[in-house]
């Protein structure tokens, strides 16, 4: 048997899977998440040495007038738009308070791995 037709027999056979942040109808429960990153960028330190390193800063901003009091946010770090690199999900601290909260998530590796990093993208994954 080839392998898609292995595979795809597989799948036939196992339930359905729900994912997180996804859903058919546009108007369902994930379709105006209460929190979402309204900005962020790469900085760097200790450029082109042995010791650079490369990490994303930014803001999460309410939107929706509902409480929350846990945040994570996931950033992945690119070398171009088809090389990803890292991806790191960070709880977001003291969002009790307030309509925005600042987060920054560090790239786990430094040096010639952090100077790779040229892009990347920056996410609100859960809200409670």
């Amino acid at each position: 048997m080839r392998r898609r037709s292995l595979l795809a027999a597989v799948a036939a056979t196992l339930p359905p899977v729900v994912t997180a942040g996804c859903s058919d109808d546009p108007g369902g429960e994930f379709a105006d998440p209460p929190a979402r990153v309204a900005e962020s960028e790469l900085v760097r330190e200790h450029v082109g040495s042995d010791e650079e390193t490369v990490a994303v800063e930014g803001t999460i901003e309410r939107t929706r007038d509902v409480e929350i009091s846990y945040l994570e946010v996931r950033v992945e770090f690119h070398g171009d738009e088809e090389t990803l690199l890292d991806s790191t999900v960070e709880q977001v601290e003291g969002v009790d308070e307030g309509d925005s909260w600042p987060f920054r998530v560090t790239f786990p590796h430094v040096g010639e791995p952090a100077a790779d990093v040229v892009a990347h993208d920056a996410e609100v994954v859960q809200n409670l």
